[in-house]
Parts: structure tokens; C-alpha cells; sequence
């Protein structure tokens, strides 16, 4: 399945000199095969160092963090030559060899012009007191497909090409096309964008209730590896405290309200739960990738991290799929649209992750006295206001009330409709283009 984050490979290996990549995501998000895919076909060699697969490795690098060394042990170790200069070396799984990545620091002031990539599960890199090589990596965050990769799976490459013109010219798309980018759309809400349920939902789509089973079942799987790997990783009292905040997200993004909506503390666990209890929790939970927190912000200016509460934001799961399997929301009900007010907060939570995917950000969400805006985006020094609408309703009071007060320059209406134009300054548009238009 072709992935954007291609390009951010292609880049890094065409820069003079480079820092080495540090390619972050979750568990099952495909850096793995990503990675060996890229030195496959990219690279005239390809030393992949797995230290899941052989704990043998993890010695070499104990003696010493010298890359000579290390380069030398290894070529003896496999028994290959390694030629900096035509090799593609990565360490995967490192968060296993906290040495190994530490190491990554030397090996960027020793060999500034060599192709090095480290890769591993968030749920432990970087979380731990190992000694982080600041500043002396390139972090780049592999994250779940988005929408546009998802079709493209599905062999849906031409209509992927006419959604991405018409994003960019601001072109109407005709009712048929439309209503297919739309009924793939709901699609993609149940499967989301982790590799295996794509994979999985393509190979078995002309059976659909089988392979909507299909794609709960993995994903199931997929939350238990996360709270096993949150039970090793985080000590127990913590991860007792890490698995209630994020088995408290949908159900926090679906309830009703008629206040001010934010995640709320009280209840999350048993006793007293405030945020002081909560903030590590919640900071370990988004650096490992799995949920993201789009700060409150009340008042406008920039820059917005300025403006936001420190104890006020919401928080959304990292994909869209995750988020119906944990709720049990019955795949057929998605693809029906048809579950009434609650469809709203997976329209948020899919247009979040689009954008992020496409690289926009960082997010914060405007609440006004009695109007709320979902998400507010800096860009080239403006403040870009977006309101998520998953149905036909276009009449967006919060917008009105927002351009009213703040005169942005540009604001983006998402919803169920597919119109695709700008009036007066509101650029209306799909849900399904969300990581497609440019601010």
C-alpha cells in the first residue's frame, strides 16, 4: 500500500548531509515495513537491524557508543561489509536498545552524510530516562493512512486523483462522484488507517459483513496490544491510571451535552481524579501517539499556545476505526450514517486526523460564551477557524458568531454535503478533503 510518508523518506535521503531519522508511530502502523521497503527499492544495500528479532544485537553496542566500533562489530557479527556510502542502515525495535539509540547522536557528528534510520513503538521510545539524543535526530511521525491512502488501497487511484484536483482548484464535484468519495468516506470511518484492517478490508470487500467482522476483530487486537504494552511500559499504579484515560475517550466524545464540551476529569478513576492526578497520564497517552489533545482556547490572538488553559481540551483517539471499535459501534450502522448526534464526534475526530496527516497543525478548538468552533489552525500567521458539520446541516451559528468577532481572513466549513467553493471568505467543503485543502 503506498503511503505519503514515502516522500518524507525520499527527501531526507536526497539532502547533502543529514541528522538520522527517527521514524515514530504505534505499534502496527507500518514503520517496519515501510523502512525495509525504502532500503529495498531505494537503496543498492539495506542492513536492517531488528533487536526484537535477534537480543543478540543488543551486546554490540554495550561496550561503547563509538560508531567505528559499532560498525565494525556488525560487519563481523553478520558477516557483510557495510559501506556507508551505498547502505541503508536501520535499527528497528530500538526502543529495546536504549544504547542504540543514544548512539544515533554520535553516529549524526561522526557520519553527517550517511543514510542511518532507528524506528520503534512509541509506547516505551523516548518515554523512559534513557539518555535521548536531542537535537541530533530527525523525528518524524509515521501515522495511521489517511482517507486519500485509503482508497488508493482499494484501487480507487483515479478518484483519488479527481478529489485531490478538485481540492486545489476549489472545483464542485459532481453528485455521482460525490456520493462515491462519500460512501468510501463511511468506509473509512470503520476500518480507519492502521495497515492490517485496510489490508484486510480490501482483500475481503466484495463480502462486506465479513469484512467489516474481519476488521473489528483486528482491532480489538489492536487495542489489547496497546493496554498490554501500556502495563509494561508505564509501572503498574500508572498504567492503571493510563488505561482509564483512554477507555474513557469515546465515551467522553459521545456523551451528550448541552455545556462547554472538554474532557472531563472527575470519574476517569476511582477516587480522586483531577488533572494534577491525570496530566502525566494524559502526556504519556499523546507522546506514544495514541490520543491527541487539541488545547481550549477562549480568547484570540497569537500566538495561540498562549491562549490555551492549561486544564481545559479535548482529547481524540489517534484513529477513527479504534474509536467505533471501542465504543462497539456496529459497522453497519456507521455505514448506514445512521447513528443520529453521535455521528458528529466521529466527524471530528476523522477531519482532526486528516489534518494532522497531511501535516497541519498544531490544533486548538474556540469556545465562546454559547458558540464553539472545532478546530482553529495557524498558518502563514493567520488564525483559520474550521467547523466539523457531519450531516446536510450547513447553517453554522458558531462560525457566524466567530467571523463576527474575529474577521479571519479565511475559514473552512467541513460537512456532509459536496460543495467545494468559497463564498465570501468561508470555503465550504467536504469531510473526505479535509487533509487535501490547502489553508
Amino acid at each position: 500500500m503506498k503511503r505519503a510518508f514515502w516522500k518524507t523518506l525520499i527527501a531526507w535521503k536526497q539532502a547533502p548531509e543529514r541528522k538520522p531519522l527517527l521514524v515514530q508511530g504505534v505499534r502496527q502502523v507500518g514503520k517496519t515495513w515501510i523502512l525495509r521497503e525504502f532500503g529495498r527499492t531505494e537503496f543498492a544495500d539495506c542492513v536492517f537491524l531488528d533487536f526484537a528479532e535477534d537480543k543478540t544485537l543488543r551486546g554490540l553496542f554495550a561496550p561503547d557508543l563509538q560508531p567505528k566500533r559499532i560498525l565494525t562489530d556488525l560487519s563481523v557479527y553478520l558477516n557483510r561489509d557495510i559501506s556507508l556510502d551505498r547502505t541503508l542502515v536501520v535499527f528497528d525495535e530500538v526502543q529495546l536498545c536504549p544504547e542504540a539509540l543514544t548512539t544515533l547522536k554520535y553516529f549524526c557528528e561522526t557520519y553527517p552524510t550517511a543514510w542511518i534510520c532507528a524506528s520503534g513503538s512509541l509506547l516505551g521510545l523516548g518515554l523512559s530516562e534513557q539518555n535521548f539524543p536531542v537535537g541530533k535526530v530527525q523525528r518524524e511521525w509515521l501515522r495511521p493512512m489517511s482517507f486519500f491512502e485509503f482508497i488508493e488501497a482499494l484501487g480507487e487511484k483515479a478518484l483519488r486523483d479527481a478529489l485531490s484536483t478538485a481540492a486545489v482548484a476549489m472545483t464542485e464535484l459532481s453528485p455521482a462522484i460525490h456520493a462515491k468519495a462519500f460512501g468510501l468516506f463511511k468506509e473509512y470511518l470503520i476500518t480507519g488507517g492502521m495497515p492490517e484492517p485496510v489490508q484486510r478490508y480490501a482483500t475481503l470487500r466484495d463480502t462486506r459483513v465479513a469484512a467489516f467482522q474481519a476488521v473489528r476483530s483486528i482491532q480489538r487486537e489492536l487495542i489489547d496490544s496497546y493496554l498490554d504494552d501500556i502495563a509494561k511500559h508505564a509501572g503498574s499504579l500508572k498504567a492503571v491510571r493510563i488505561a482509564a484515560v483512554l477507555n474513557s475517550i469515546p465515551a467522553q466524545l459521545a456523551r451528550e451535552t448541552t455545556g462547554v464540551r472538554k474532557f472531563l476529569f472527575k470519574d476517569v478513576v476511582s477516587g480522586r481524579s483531577t488533572y494534577d492526578v491525570l496530566e502525566g497520564p494524559i502526556e504519556w497517552l499523546v507522546r506514544a501517539g495514541l490520543i491527541h489533545r487539541v488545547p481550549i482556547c477562549r480568547t484570540i490572538q497569537q500566538p495561540l499556545a498562549a491562549c490555551a488553559e492549561p486544564n481545559a481540551f479535548m482529547l481524540y483517539l489517534g484513529d477513527t476505526g479504534l474509536l467505533g471499535a471501542m465504543l462497539h459501534l456496529d459497522p453497519a450502522v456507521i455505514h448506514r450514517y445512521d447513528f443520529g448526534q453521535f455521528k458528529g464526534f466521529m466527524a471530528e475526530n476523522a477531519v482532526l486526523n486528516e489534518l494532522l496527516c497531511a501535516g497541519r497543525g498544531p490544533l486548538f478548538t474556540w469556545r465562546g460564551t454559547t458558540a464553539e468552533i472545532e478546530f482553529l489552525l495557524s498558518s502563514d500567521d493567520r488564525i483559520i477557524p474550521i467547523e466539523v458539520k457531519a450531516g446536510l446541516n450547513t447553517k453554522a451559528k458558531s462560525m457566524q458568531t466567530y467571523r463576527s468577532a474575529h474577521k479571519p481572513e479565511k475559514a473552512i466549513l467541513f460537512s456532509g454535503l459536496g460543495a467545494n467553493q468559497l463564498d465570501r471568505g468561508l470555503l465550504h467543503a467536504p469531510l473526505y478533503l479535509a487533509g487535501a485543502i490547502i489553508p
